[in-house]
């Protein structure tokens, strides 16, 4: 969706949300720098939501299984940290802006989680007082700041449209000096796609200036705007995707005169229509390089260095501001402190410390926790307050003052040097980036691949198209047979200690029914007994297929089973096997993968190829050799080779 949010379409998405009012905030998300996902869940019938947020951009639920990070970041945790468990007791649209608050009830009180999607957006906590905890992006304009620890105030009021009355309407439009589309747009806060539709239904050109607009072709806008609005108001929504040349452009509550050439889908909500755009911005959360986490780190402590040095300049002012202001009420201070010390000798001094407590120049006195504080003008008539120490002298004052005002310049210009030398760093690591950014734009970029299931074992697909599988290890031996041999399936294994388990599906790679040929049984069995201990020792091994209910984890009595190892019962349908493999690119499931199998299932899918057997070449060199032959990363090919040397033997349309 190219345009952002209207007034209008917070109106549509905060009255479509009141379902998730009373749910329950089970988890909260940092997906990236702008987008959010909550976990909810309503306590009384069970059902699960997720809210997505997007920064600046929209915000709806989904269905959608995203990936979220195992790390939250800074915000995500302090969101947690209040929210995580509360109850959502209201979603609102503030007065009739571009902003919704989630009202969130917590033991201590009601939290707000502030959204706001006019400018760059931002995201504010706030807490039961409306004092910003944490902001999303700390901002400052001339009527309010965004920013922890400060009250939370919206931007100043905008014209509601539902309240403008006939009168104030045509007051409002003949104020414009501009064309009619624009007036309605920004002056009556219609945004611009509703302005067009208005001019469209009231049959007037956008682009007719104000000041060529008859009384009688304003009303007619006003009149047109009326019935818009009250379909808002009776919420008469009929919600569409507008489509153009099959793709989606836009999301609205009902369909539009003023869209031409478009097609429209309907759907039942807004929302669910904002949720087809969550893939196509939410970029894939890259793992974050040691020079990323370095700059962020370096950037942190800049900005903590740089906080520093304002309060030490302030600090520094402010103690030769004191020294000089003793001096400047020498006589007067000196008078206050002499009468302290007679009334400290006096057993009875109540009175008196009242006394000098309604002095107009003392603020506070109190001996009893050492705090004496004045009110001291300056030249030019200004009053500070200045602590006192009632058991010193002026001159002993003023000198404190002076002493801390030196202290602090020396360590002002101790945290100047560590601040250039950090704004160096952040220099030399910012170049660093650039230069790596640059070599990976140089750098043909590739898709990202799907990763499928069966990819987090031993795996390939015979000639007939049945995922094959297989252990890498004794854990991993026990979990595939467990949790994937079924009925239908079929069980391989070498007969060679450490060989692994393999589990023949009866389904391809989109869960598609496959019959289990005799050829993939074959295949299954050479598979099972290339990676098995064999490859380091023999040519060839002796291998064998079951039923899944000849395998069992049950010994007999007496007898011990270990780990990855099962016990199988009744007959073995043996294969002598020649361990030979071969390696290739081969379509799955529309994505390309480097797949190492028998040689048969390989060259069913493939022309260009490698054909290894065992040898003498050790196993991370030859990986090496085949991933530059493929184009793809050493560790790719090596987590695929069997344990053990080999040696090529064939190539076809590949060069090694």
């Amino acid at each position: 969706m190219n345009r952002k949010l209207s007034s209008f379409d917070i109106y549509v998405i905060v009255s479509e949300l009141q379902c998730l009012v009373g749910t329950n905030i089970e988890k909260i998300y940092q997906l990236t720098r702008n987008d959010f996902l909550l976990r909810l869940k309503n306590i009384e019938t069970k059902e699960k939501h997720a809210l997505y947020i997007r920064n600046g951009g929209f915000l709806c639920t989904t269905e959608k299984n995203i990936e979220t990070p195992q790390t939250p970041s800074t915000f995500a945790m302090t969101l947690r940290k209040y929210l995580q468990q509360g109850i959502i007791a209201s979603i609102t649209q503030h007065e009739f802006d571009r902003i919704i608050t989630i009202c969130i009830e917590k033991k201590e009180g009601a939290y707000a989680l502030i959204i706001e999607f006019f400018s760059e957006g931002n995201i504010i906590l706030a807490d039961p007082e409306g004092t910003i905890i944490l902001p999303l992006i700390k901002q400052t304009w001339a009527h309010r700041s965004i920013k922890s620890r400060e009250s939370y105030l919206p931007p100043p009021s905008q014209i509601n449209p539902f309240t403008l009355s006939k009168k104030e309407f045509i007051e409002k439009i003949k104020e414009s000096s501009t064309d009619i589309v624009r007036t309605l747009a920004v002056t009556i806060n219609l945004s611009g796609a509703i302005a067009e539709e208005i001019c469209t239904r009231a049959g007037i050109d956008k682009q007719r200036k104000i000041n060529g607009l008859s009384e009688k072709a304003i009303a007619k806008i006003f009149d047109e705007l009326s019935v818009f609005l009250h379909l808002f108001q009776r919420k008469a929504f009929r919600p569409v995707l507008v489509k153009k040349e099959g793709k989606t452009i836009d999301v609205l509550p009902f369909p539009f005169t003023s869209y031409t050439d478009v097609e429209y889908d309907h759907i039942p909500r807004v929302v669910d229509g904002l949720a087809r755009f969550i893939d196509r911005k939410l970029i894939e959360r890259k793992k974050e390089g040691k020079t990323e986490k370095l700059r962020g780190k370096l950037q942190r402590q800049l900005r903590q260095q740089q906080e520093a040095i304002t309060l030490l300049k302030e600090e520094i002012v402010t103690k030769k501001q004191e020294g000089d202001l003793i001096y400047l009420h020498y006589q007067e201070i000196e008078a206050l402190l002499a009468e302290i010390t007679a009334v400290l000798e006096k057993k009875e001094k109540e009175a008196e410390i009242a006394t000098i407590n309604e002095y107009s120049f003392v603020k506070v006195f109190n001996p009893t926790e050492n705090q004496l504080i004045v009110l001291l003008k300056d030249t030019s008539g200004t009053i500070h307050d200045v602590r006192l120490s009632f058991r010193k002298t002026v001159a002993e004052n003023a000198e404190q003052a002076y002493a801390k005002n030196k202290k602090l310049r020396s360590k002002l210009h101790g945290a100047q040097q560590s601040l250039a030398k950090t704004k160096k760093q952040v220099t030399d690591v910012e170049r660093q980036m650039q230069q790596e950014q640059q070599k990976e734009e140089r750098t043909p970029s590739v898709q990202k691949e799907r990763q499928f299931w069966f990819e987090r074992y031993r795996w390939f697909l015979s000639s007939g198209g049945n995922v094959v599988i297989g252990g890498k290890d004794a854990k991993t031996n026990d979990l595939i047979v467990k949790k994937y041999l079924k009925e239908g399936d079929r069980y391989a294994h070498a007969d060679v200690q450490g060989a692994p388990s393999v589990i023949i599906k009866s389904k391809g790679v989109n869960d598609d029914a496959r019959p289990i040929s005799a050829k993939t049984l074959e295949e299954a069995c050479m598979f099972a007994a290339s990676y098995s201990k064999a490859w380091k020792q023999f040519a060839e091994a002796q291998a064998y297929w079951v039923l899944p209910e000849q395998v069992s984890k049950t010994p007999q009595s007496g007898e011990f089973v270990p780990k990855g190892g099962f016990i199988i019962r009744g007959k073995r349908n043996y294969c002598r096997c020649t361990l030979k493999l071969a390696a290739g690119e081969v379509d799955v499931g529309g994505y390309q993968k480097i797949m190492v199998g028998p040689v048969s299932a390989v060259t069913a899918r493939t022309k260009q190829y490698i054909v290894l057997q065992p040898g003498g070449t050790a196993k991370h060199e030859l990986a090496k050799t085949l991933a530059n032959a493929f184009g793809v990363s050493v560790e790719t090919l090596d987590r695929l080779l069997p344990a053990g040397g080999a040696t090529i033997v064939k190539t076809a349309g590949v060069t090694v």
